[in-house]
């Protein structure tokens, strides 16, 4: 038999049915953020119909699946998306807010402890190239356990995909860079860098100027983390042409004069 759980605080905030939503949502994202995948804007997404969602809560038609889900986005704690490739799918992608993953012991810290930089809030969006894979969690789960809360004994599935160093400010890092193919590839050249805080504030700054520079060539993350790429320096603006020597002879009330062995402009009447 199928079991439903919900968090008592949450049911007391947004009703009993919106706390068994929320609490199958965490659980998805839960198994999504232990493994690495459907990371967009900062935040861990989950996806399905609504047609799949009335089928795993059987005791909610769809059209009340659609109504609890537009109470939730109205209270601020449940966000929709689509990431999928295909902008035509209109499969819609959910997310949840900062206090219920709070709840759960999902929030991830700033990639910057001190709150200086911000890798979740990028100037635009960048393309994300992970494909959306079309499974339903109906074919995952035939029951939703309960989350276990953050000090539980909940043991998280370890991914290749995962760092072992700093992970939270890797997948900030990995959020705000352009490009995301290869990112086994960028772990693994994460893990070998170790960055300090201090090294990541760098490359922070650095991707600030590089992302918004129109002829910057922007490698693979991995390459990127492997050569250094973060010691670029800034394109230097063009300098300023003043009018050619001949040009400048002819300006009326100027002249020109030899001043401590260099030609300079002056006007008429001074010296």
């Amino acid at each position: 038999m199928t079991e439903y759980h919900f968090n008592a605080e949450l049911a007391q905030r947004h009703g009993v049915n919106g706390a068994i939503f929320l609490h199958a949502m965490a659980f998805w994202i839960a198994k999504n953020q232990a493994n690495g995948r459907h990371f967009h804007e900062g935040r861990t997404w989950t996806y399905n119909t609504l047609e799949a969602l009335a089928k795993l809560f059987p005791f909610w038609t769809r059209r009340q699946v659609e109504r609890i889900v537009a109470k939730l986005k109205e209270d601020g704690v449940l966000l929709t998306g689509n990431f999928s490739q295909d902008k035509t799918d209109r499969t819609v992608w959910y997310a949840l807010a900062d206090s219920v993953l709070e709840v759960y012991g999902l929030l991830a810290p700033s990639i910057s402890p001190d709150g200086e930089m911000h890798f979740t809030k990028p100037g635009e969006p960048f393309p994300d190239s992970v494909k959306c894979n079309k499974e339903t969690v109906t074919d995952q789960l035939n029951n939703i356990p309960p989350i276990v809360p953050q000090g539980g004994q909940a043991k998280k599935k370890k991914a290749k995909s995962i760092p072992k160093w700093k992970p939270e400010r890797f997948e900030k890092f990995w959020a705000f860079y352009p490009r995301h193919e290869d990112r086994v590839s960028a772990v693994r050249e994460w893990d070998r860098l170790k960055p300090s805080d201090q090294l990541i504030d760098e490359i922070a700054r650095a991707l600030l100027w590089q992302t918004k520079a129109p002829d910057w060539p922007v490698p693979y993350a991995c390459r990127y983390l492997k050569n250094q790429r973060w010691m670029d320096e800034p394109p230097k603006a063009p300098a300023m042409q003043g009018p050619s020597r001949p040009a400048a002879r002819q300006m009326s009330g100027w002249h020109m004069e030899v001043i401590d062995g260099e030609e300079v402009m002056v006007p008429d009447g001074s010296g």
